[in-house]
């Protein structure tokens, strides 16, 4: 039986060391965390040098929508993922955890799998962090209205758009607008995808919440028509 990922993931932790948290967030609280980007860059040279690399696997996922203390509509995800990492010699071992994460916009599954992955190497490998604080809350801290507030929130939200586009139909319009528009920060690409639908259909967008099924199909098709046109 091979079992080189044994080996291979002991000697990772052994080399690993600590990750500081030298990053902090300042969106409603104020506290020190370790980014994503700080593990991958410690642990990236180490899976290389051993022979080692990881296979994420989304399971389970939840949705919820919450909205802020100041009325701002957010998307509260729940994943379950796993991963499994796989040695060069056909050996592997598997582990899982749950991520979650909320965002304004289409991105909140996205942070939820990337929390997900942080706390799965962070625990697969004890990582220590250098100082005495025990608990690591991530990046954003958005305090929310109750639940009951919440769901008058989404009744208001469903009452003003009665027939909101498909998931299908936001997957699609993501990435296009992704593939579209690479410059900048996540906000200025997010103002770029807003400008471009606002133009499109002759009046101001603040979030795709407010765009209807018709409304995405017609882009949609319009964006077809361009790249056909264009193939010609």
């Amino acid at each position: 039986m091979e079992t080189g990922i044994y080996e291979a993931m002991a000697a990772i932790q052994a080399e690993l060391g600590a990750i500081t948290k030298d990053k902090r967030c300042t969106q409603g609280a104020n506290f020190a965390y370790r980014g994503i980007d700080d593990v991958y860059n410690a642990l990236n040279p180490l899976l290389g040098k051993h022979g080692v690399f990881v296979l994420p696997s989304a399971g389970e996922r939840t949705t919820e929508c919450r909205t802020t203390r100041n009325g701002a509509a957010m998307e509260v995800v729940t994943v379950r993922m796993t991963y499994r990492f796989c040695h060069k010699d056909g050996s592997f071992v598997e582990c899982s955890t749950i991520g979650e994460a909320m965002d304004s916009g289409d991105k909140a599954t996205n942070k939820a799998m990337s929390v997900a992955h942080k706390y799965a190497v962070l625990q697969t490998f004890c990582v220590p962090t250098e100082d005495l604080q025990l608990d690591d809350p991530d990046r954003e801290a958005h305090q929310l209205a109750p639940r009951q507030k919440a769901q008058q929130q989404r009744e208001a939200a469903k009452a003003a758009n009665p027939d909101p586009m498909t998931q299908a139909q936001s997957t699609m319009l993501m990435a296009y607008l992704t593939k579209k528009y690479t410059q900048g920060s996540e906000e200025e690409k997010r103002d770029a995808y807003l400008k471009d639908l606002s133009s499109f259909f002759g009046k101001t967008i603040t979030t795709s919440r407010e765009l209807t099924r018709q409304m995405v199909s017609e882009y949609l098709d319009a964006v077809n028509s361009t790249a056909e046109a264009e193939a010609y």
